[in-house]
């Protein structure tokens, strides 16, 4: 083995040795030691037969988009882990790529954590054929096994944007001929968008893709649903059993 490869293989072992550290920590654990991540949008409390209350929390959407192999995707390939979403183009010259060599970043951080995913959604699919986004993925050198880039019709695109939260417009005087959002967020297993609160307890819903303090928190967030993953996991397969 020369010493470039195994410079590669301790890099990654240090990059996702700590999530695997945490998900051990977590397994040994008796109670909910963590804070649990605040569910982001509208929710309604429905009282069950038996006089409890049953929290319905606000879902993403049902919808069918073609990812970069030309397969369909729909809403249940985001509900069936944990997800980051967020809105771009092949052709944006101004805080796309700077966007998506910081989620890079994040997504090689947890690849070690096999229901862990990313989905961009071009906004511009006009332009952004599949061929663009196969080339696109392979330079930004993503796995594509975990990070889908999707595109349904302009319209469809720019309607789902606000969907998750985020913003998605055309507009002739904005750099590269779109407007969108730099911020990202977070979905769980169970197709509900995720967040932490701020300083003054109020929910932040999104993530800037831009700020690398941001993107921290993002990280740390990211490992709270893990925590919770896990251990709703542990707790169903029990009571299956």
């Amino acid at each position: 083995m020369n010493n470039s490869l195994i410079k590669r293989v301790v890099l990654i072992g240090l990059l996702v040795l700590p999530v695997f550290v945490y998900i051990a920590f977590v397994y040994m654990q008796k109670g909910v030691f963590f804070q649990t991540l605040n569910h982001v949008g509208p929710y309604t409390v429905e009282q069950l037969e038996d006089g409890t209350n049953d929290t319905i929390y606000y879902k993403v959407p049902k919808f069918t988009f073609q990812n970069q192999f030309g397969d369909y995707s729909t809403q249940d390939s985001i509900g069936n882990g944990i997800t980051v979403v967020s809105f771009f183009f092949v052709s944006c010259p101004s805080i796309c790529p700077a966007m998506n060599f910081h989620l890079k970043q994040v997504a090689d951080r947890f690849k070690g954590v096999d229901y862990f995913n990313t989905v961009s959604v071009t906004v511009d699919p006009d332009r952004d054929t599949l061929e663009a986004l196969q080339d696109y993925a392979r330079r930004l050198g993503v796995n594509e096994r975990r990070w889908w880039f999707l595109r349904g019709t302009q319209e469809e695109a720019h309607e789902l944007a606000p969907k998750f939260f985020l913003a998605a417009n055309e507009d002739s005087t904005a750099a590269g001929g779109y407007n969108h959002s730099q911020s990202v967020v977070l979905v769980d297993w169970n197709g509900n968008i995720r967040s932490r609160t701020d300083d003054f307890g109020n929910v932040v819903g999104s993530y800037d893709a831009m700020s690398v303090s941001e993107l921290n928190k993002m990280e740390d967030d990211i490992k709270v649903l893990i925590a919770e993953f896990e251990r709703w996991k542990h707790y169903k397969l029990k009571f299956e059993d």
